[in-house]
């Protein structure tokens, strides 16, 4: 299994692969391998082939190409998710799902740092 890293370049950068275009591919294969080829709004399992890669918070709403914010979904749930949020989209397609929303809230804090108690900046944007 390929390891999942944050970026396409992060696989340039430790040399597991030497070219632009070839780190993209691997880390969209990390992205649908690590989630086990499962679409993470309808659950359903499909070839690498058959998965897209969703923005959970969407680029037009300041969603990034980060790992984090990348997740494998089918191409029925990418098309009628579109620019919505997540949660919008699943509760009206899905009802609530608790486990799917966990699965998805997981990876979207998987690069997040917590706010140190000596950090005041969180507290001073407020």
């Amino acid at each position: 299994m390929i390891p999942l890293l944050p970026t396409p370049e992060h696989y340039i950068y430790n040399l597991i692969t030497m070219n632009s275009a070839a780190s993209k591919k691997m880390w969209r294969k990390a992205l649908k391998e690590h989630f086990d080829c499962t679409c993470v709004y309808c659950g359903q399992t499909y070839d690498l082939s058959n998965l897209t890669l969703d923005h959970v918070i969407p680029r037009s709403a300041g969603g990034e190409t980060i790992t984090s914010n990348i997740v494998p979904a089918c191409q029925q749930c990418n098309q009628k998710k579109a620019s919505r949020q997540y949660l919008e989209f699943m509760h009206a397609e899905f009802g609530i799902n608790k486990l799917r929303e966990h699965i998805i809230k997981k990876h979207l804090w998987i690069t997040e740092t917590p706010v140190k108690s000596t950090d005041t900046t969180a507290v001073d944007a407020v």
